[in-house]
This record gives structure tokens, C-alpha cells and sequence, in this order.
């Protein structure tokens, strides 16, 4: 049985200090600064909302990273920080306390190097950005800046802590900058999101996802606030919905949204999930690309011919390291320019999923050469694919050289399955999937191998094959 270690004498003097509440503005302005993060963090765990103000008040390094010292606060520890952090930006005369640059709210990973020396991910971006923003930046140094991860997903869910910090900044615009790495913007009005995006500093967002704004129009009015986020790395199309066939009004929307994308020279992660305006379009969006990207999603949309065929044209794929195709019907498709696309991806491409594209054995075998070229693969994802044990087993053999596969995903071979439905006989479930399982063994080693069945109609669930065989609730 493992025991505890023992308090150090520093954390139960902060212990002692904190609960008796004994600190003057007069100790603070003496007090070592090592001893700061454990007053912090035990007037968190004692809930004394006053001291934290006071130490922010007096904070002697130049970052205060709040997720380093307290994992998610609550409101009144929240208010509290805020209120510190606004008490110091009023101080005319700040002898020791002059360090303060920035104020980190979000839950990361940084350790005690990034407080007292300060490296922080808004420096490295403005290292990186343009001469012409950097100049304009200049008095930006000159401002505390506030870092925080913003979700608006939908007006009916209110999150008190960002509601009281967006209020905060505001009282304060003039002191301090509002930088926001990681923005996820839905179901709220357009009017609210603009006053919003007023409020932050649009070069230091890297991550904006857009989860069901609304229609086509809508998403539109945006792009003038999303263009200037010209350090964009990683931009997320969620659940845009409309029709399937477009009025002349929408063809212009299109085209003012596709306007966008050579404007984020920076951007390396692109996904699409449930939106429909861009069949037909795909050639267009791939020309505008200016970045090459490291990975590619897109899921649970209707691509034509037109599009597949533009996969294989020539745009920035040159260091694309992650393919995600993911509901994405290819069996009504020609894949060959699939199959040109991942020939030409084969060096750096490293994850593969093709989950539910509803592929046929003729589809596959078109596919198979490129495959064997892929050699980088660590992760590839086949479930839910109308499969043969015949090509199964091409396709196992055909992995005799991706030595680097740590996780493998293959449909269950259609055989497994009543003919009538997709109901899984179960004896033949286990026997093909275990012939099919020592024709791998035969060819090398693997690490994570699994066979799964569509999910069950009934309960919603996968019967597996693998290290462990698990079948759906119905069959248990």
C-alpha cells in the first residue's frame, strides 16, 4: 500500500500562513517570491478568495498561468483573480510588481519555467507574424495581456465565469488586450459573435471552430471578422446546413466564404463535418489553399465526382500527414483519383481513415496499390465497409511493410452476416475474423489489430474482434 508523502515545511507554512490569514501588504511586498505559487494554490484549496486577490494583486513574475496553480477555479476564486488582476492595472506605482505581462486563465500544461521565465504561445505567434503586424503590435507589449479559450456554442447555455470576463475586459479595453487562442463560435447571432470578436485581438487566434451557426448567409456575414485572423492554424466547418441545390444568392455566398482561405496562410489542420455547400466545390477550395496542410477531415458530406477528382489535382498536400474521410459514401465514385492522391501523399501521410464510406470490393482493390505504398501509416480505419474475406485478406497481405501500424481497424468481411440482413451470425463472426487475424500473424507482427461489425440495429453496438472478443448487447 502506497502512502503519502508528507507536507514539506514550505507547503504547511503556507498551510498555517493561509488559514490564519496572517499576510499584510507590507509581508507581500517582501515575501520571497518562491513562496507565492504555494500560497496561491493553498489559498485555492482553503477557498480564501481574498488572499488570491492579494497575492494577484502583489504576483512577482511576469506570467500568472492560473492553470498551473488551480485546476479549473470557481466562480467566486474566478472573480477573485480578476478582481487582483484589476487592482494591479489601477496601480500607478508598481515596485516589484511591474513584471506582470500576461495572465493565463486556461487549463494547459506548463510548468513552473514558463511562469518565471516567459515562454507563453502568444510570444512564439507574434515572433511569427508579418513585419508589417508586428510593427503594429508594438504597443500591444505595452498592455497586460489576458488569455483565455472562448466558447459560444449556444445563448441558451451561459457560462458565468466567461460572461463575467468578456464584461470585465470590456470596463478595462484600454488597460489590457483580450487574447483568445482556441474560439469555438454556434448557435448565437451574429450581432452578439461581432461584438464579441470586438473585444479580441484577432492575430493570436489559432483555433476557431464554427458548429452550427445556421445557414449559409450567416456564416457568410463572418468572414470579414475571420479574415483578419491571418495566424489561423486550425479551422473546424461544423453542421452548416441548407439545400442541395443553390439559388444565385448562395453561389455568391460560396464563393465569399471559398474568398477566405487565402487569407490564412498559416493554416495546417482543415476540417469539414456536415456541411453541404461545398459539393462541387472542393477544386475551388483546394486552389485557395495557401498553407500546406498537415491533415485533412472531412466527414459525413456528399462529394461529387468532381470533387474526389480534385483530391488528385495539384495543391498544397505535399506535407499531408492525416486523411479523414469519415461518412463520406464513396461507393456510387470512381476512386481512382483517391487512389493517384494517396501515391502522392504516401511519404508523410501517417493516419488513414476511411470509417463508413461504404466501399465495396471493387472499390478497394482500386485503392490496394496506393496502400502498400503508405509504408508511414500508424493508424488506419476500414469499419463499416461492404468488404469480402477474399479482399480482406489481399489487403492484410498487402500490409507486410507498415511496420509502424500501432492501431488497425477492418471491417468484419461481409460473410460474417445473415444474407438476408445485417444481422451477424456469430460462430461464423468469430471463425473468419480469427482466419483472418493469423493471415496478418503470418505476415508481421502487430501491435492493435481489431475486426468490427456495423453497428447493431437494436442496441447500437459493435461486435470486435480482436485482443478480446466482444459481441453487441443483443448477443450476449
Amino acid at each position: 500500500m502506497d502512502l503519502e508523502a508528507p507536507p514539506t515545511l514550505l507547503q504547511l507554512a503556507a498551510q498555517c500562513t493561509v488559514r490564519k490569514e496572517v499576510l499584510t501588504i507590507s509581508d507581500l511586498q517582501d515575501l520571497p517570491m518562491k513562496l507565492f505559487p504555494p500560497l496561491f494554490k493553498e489559498a485555492d484549496i482553503q477557498r480564501k478568495a481574498k488572499m488570491i486577490k492579494l497575492l494577484v494583486e502583489y504576483w512577482p513574475y511576469p506570467r500568472l498561468l492560473v492553470g498551473l496553480l488551480i485546476v479549473k477555479p470557481n466562480l467566486e476564486t474566478f472573480q477573485a483573480i480578476l478582481e487582483g488582476v484589476g487592482t494591479w492595472l489601477k496601480r500607478k506605482y508598481r515596485p516589484r510588481m511591474g513584471k506582470l505581462q500576461v495572465v493565463d486563465l486556461r487549463n494547459g500544461h506548463h510548468d513552473f519555467w514558463d511562469m518565471q521565465a516567459g515562454r507563453e504561445g502568444g510570444d512564439q505567434l507574434v515572433e511569427t507574424m508579418p513585419e508589417k503586424q508586428e510593427v503594429e503590435g508594438h504597443s500591444r507589449r505595452q498592455h497586460l495581456r489576458v488569455f483565455s479559450d472562448l466558447s459560444f456554442k449556444s445563448s441558451r447555455h451561459e457560462d458565468k465565469q466567461q460572461t463575467h470576463l468578456l464584461q470585465w475586459a470590456k470596463d478595462r479595453e484600454g488597460f489590457l488586450h483580450m487574447c483568445c487562442e482556441k474560439l469555438e463560435i454556434g448557435a448565437l447571432e451574429v450581432s452578439k459573435v461581432k461584438k464579441v470578436l470586438k473585444l479580441l485581438q484577432p492575430e493570436f487566434i489559432k483555433e476557431l471552430e464554427l458548429n452550427t451557426v445556421g445557414n449559409l448567409s450567416k456564416l457568410t456575414k463572418l468572414v470579414p471578422c475571420i479574415s483578419k485572423m491571418r495566424n489561423l492554424q486550425k479551422l473546424m466547418l461544423v453542421r452548416i446546413f441548407g439545400r442541395h441545390t443553390y439559388t444565385p444568392l448562395e453561389e455568391r455566398n460560396v464563393t465569399k466564404i471559398l474568398s477566405l482561405f487565402p487569407k490564412l496562410s498559416y493554416l495546417q489542420h482543415l476540417t469539414i463535418d456536415d456541411v453541404y455547400f461545398l459539393r462541387d466545390h472542393m477544386n475551388e477550395l483546394f486552389r485557395c489553399l495557401e498553407a500546406p496542410l498537415l491533415s485533412l477531415t472531412i466527414t459525413r458530406c456528399q462529394i461529387s465526382q468532381s470533387d474526389l477528382e480534385s483530391f488528385a489535382q495539384h495543391w498544397n498536400y505535399g506535407q499531408l500527414k492525416h486523411l479523414c474521410l469519415k461518412g463520406v459514401c464513396l461507393s456510387t465514385l470512381n476512386v481512382k483519383p483517391l487512389k493517384f492522391f494517396l501515391e502522392s501523399v504516401a511519404d508523410t501521410l501517417q493516419t488513414l481513415e476511411l470509417e463508413d464510406c461504404r466501399m465495396e470490393d471493387s472499390n478497394l482493390r482500386i485503392l490496394l496499390p496506393a496502400l502498400t505504398k503508405c509504408t508511414h501509416l500508424t493508424s488506419i480505419n476500414f469499419y463499416d465497409n461492404n468488404i469480402s474475406r477474399v479482399v480482406l485478406q489481399d489487403l492484410l497481405h498487402r500490409t507486410a511493410n507498415m511496420s509502424q501500424l500501432t492501431m488497425e481497424l477492418y471491417p468484419a468481411p461481409l460473410e460474417v452476416y445473415n444474407v438476408w440482413s445485417y444481422y451477424v451470425q456469430v460462430e461464423k463472426f468469430s471463425r473468419l475474423c480469427a482466419e483472418l487475424m493469423n493471415t496478418l500473424i503470418t505476415v508481421r507482427q502487430p501491435k492493435s489489430v481489431c475486426f468490427g461489425t456495423y453497428s447493431c440495429y437494436d442496441c447500437d453496438t459493435r461486435c470486435i474482434y480482436g485482443n478480446q472478443t466482444t459481441f453487441c448487447e443483443c448477443l450476449e
